[in-house]
């Protein structure tokens, strides 16, 4: 398959043009990025992670590490560009990007949710879940941000509905991979950040109830930091606060509250990217992960200065 690469960013690649772009980036810049991590989704599309750093041939360096992942939910076409975007900047883009290497390994998973994304890009364009069949009930699929193990009770039972919760946590091979992702980076990881679309907003725990994490004061700042980068920049604003204080609902067995809760990540953010649309049009493609690298690298700036809390669950609330 002939990629052509000066086109990345003004089109929405397919699941299988995405890792020809990560395959290509790690032949010619051995020296940057390797696959991190191999998985299948449910119906057997491979699953790539990279691995970005200065020192990538080491595979224990001990260096922190970030870790983002995009594409969760099927339909948020313009995550997979951001993600990829990000992989752009930090390896073909690196010189001018140095600092934000210095100190941290970036782990990268660009599609999270394959078989839904292809789905919505051929069939449906609305389609946000897997594409795992659910037995007896003849519905299809479960809302990857509603199966993670933490507070998975709160959410909806009903198996045909768009955020279904899946049977079990961790029913998903998909979800499953990025629990393993975790497991594999920790306890190095410093910061978790999952890629959504489009409210404008940047997110973090906890999601399932308005009690705040011991160190909510400081995820704010992160998040605080990344709005007013993109403010200055762009004139775009942002909003900042809780999952369930933006949201103005409870979400159980969202991807955030497991980094923080059970992996004990200490900086765990949704970005909400301000795209007008799950799937905005091809020509503000580019606009829009310049944009939110912009507020990316803000956010990865400030965690870097902010203190390293140890955490509990805490009793403060909104």
């Amino acid at each position: 398959m002939n990629l052509d690469r000066t086109s990345i960013f003004k089109q929405y690649l397919s699941q299988e043009e995405v890792n020809q772009y990560l395959a290509d980036l790690v032949q010619n810049y051995a020296n940057k990025i390797e696959i991190f991590s191999r998985a299948s989704s449910y119906e057997g599309r491979e699953i790539l992670s990279v691995r970005i750093s200065p020192d990538v041939q080491r595979k224990h360096s001990g260096r922190s590490c970030i870790l983002i992942d995009a594409g969760i939910h099927a339909r948020e076409w313009i995550t997979i560009s951001v993600a990829l975007y990000v992989i752009h900047q930090l390896v073909e883009r690196d010189a001018i990007n140095s600092r934000l290497l210095r100190n941290f390994d970036w782990i990268i998973l660009p599609l999270l949710n394959p078989d839904g994304y292809e789905f919505s890009r051929e069939h449906n364009k609305m389609w946000r879940k897997t594409r795992r069949p659910l037995g007896v009930s003849r519905c299809i699929g479960v809302d990857c941000n509603r199966n993670f193990n933490v507070s998975w009770g709160i959410g909806i039972p009903r198996s045909c509905s768009l955020l279904f919760r899946g049977e079990r946590p961790f029913s998903e091979q998909e979800t499953r991979n990025v629990r393993d992702i975790f497991r594999k980076i920790r306890p190095n990881c410093q910061f978790y950040l999952s890629m959504h679309s489009y409210a404008k907003a940047i997110l973090y725990p906890r999601a399932y109830s308005r009690t705040l994490p011991i160190n909510w004061k400081h995820q704010h700042e992160v998040a605080q930091a990344g709005a007013n980068a993109i403010l200055r920049a762009t004139g775009q604003k942002y909003r900042c606060g809780s999952a369930s204080s933006i949201l103005n609902f409870a979400v159980g067995g969202s991807s955030i509250d497991y980094a923080h809760d059970i992996e004990k990540i200490p900086f765990a953010l949704v970005m909400e990217i301000a795209s007008k649309g799950f799937h905005p049009p091809k020509a503000n493609i580019s606009r829009i992960c310049d944009e939110t690298w912009i507020g990316i690298q803000a956010m990865v700036m400030q965690m870097a200065i902010s203190p390293k809390v140890s955490f509990t669950r805490s009793k403060t609330t909104l």
